[in-house]
């Protein structure tokens, strides 16, 4: 008996310690800065419960068309219709409408796709495939006389969305 009480001491101790050990790791194990790790007892299967800690770094060169709109359409309030009608005839609805005009100088300049009503070559060629030939040099003219800011930055923002979907249906390479 004398040499089962030692061991059965030290089997308590070791056993003891292992339980305090698991909880420690469980508490320990909550956060390791990546992961936010669940107690599955507790998880109730909706994963917008889950959350990482560190955000995935983003493009430097990306663009966030949707938050330039918002942005735009904030201090320019313009249907999405008109913007869809202008991505696919180039046209607005009312071509008197200079709420809409102001929205489109703000998307175009924003976006880094014009500056001072010059359109930035290689920002043009990325997005609004295949403007080609004398495109931009042609559009950037347009109504250089006006002195509406907003009116003359639809004319180019216009021509040169004119021009990217003549081509597209005429010549489908850059």
């Amino acid at each position: 008996m004398v040499l089962n009480l030692p061991i059965s001491v030290a089997l308590l101790t070791v056993l003891s310690l292992c339980f305090g050990s698991i909880e420690a790791l469980e508490d320990h194990a909550k956060d390791n800065g990546d992961i936010y790790i669940i107690n599955y007892d507790s998880f109730d299967g909706d994963v917008d419960d889950i959350s990482t800690t560190t955000q995935a770094p983003k493009d430097p060169n990306f663009i966030d068309f949707d938050e330039i709109s918002r942005i735009c359409n904030e201090s320019f309030i313009t249907p999405l219709s008109n913007t869809l009608l202008f991505n696919t005839t180039g046209k607005l609805l009312d071509e008197n409408d200079k709420t809409s005009m102001c929205y489109f100088r703000c998307f175009f300049e924003k976006s880094g796709l014009m500056e001072n009503f010059k359109l930035n070559k290689d920002m043009v060629r990325k997005y609004m495939w295949p403007a080609t030939g004398d495109s931009i040099e042609h559009c950037e003219s347009e109504r250089k006389d006006e002195l509406n800011a907003c009116v003359r930055a639809y004319a180019i923002s216009q021509c040169i969305m004119m021009r990217a979907l003549t081509d597209a249906r005429n010549k489908p390479t850059v």
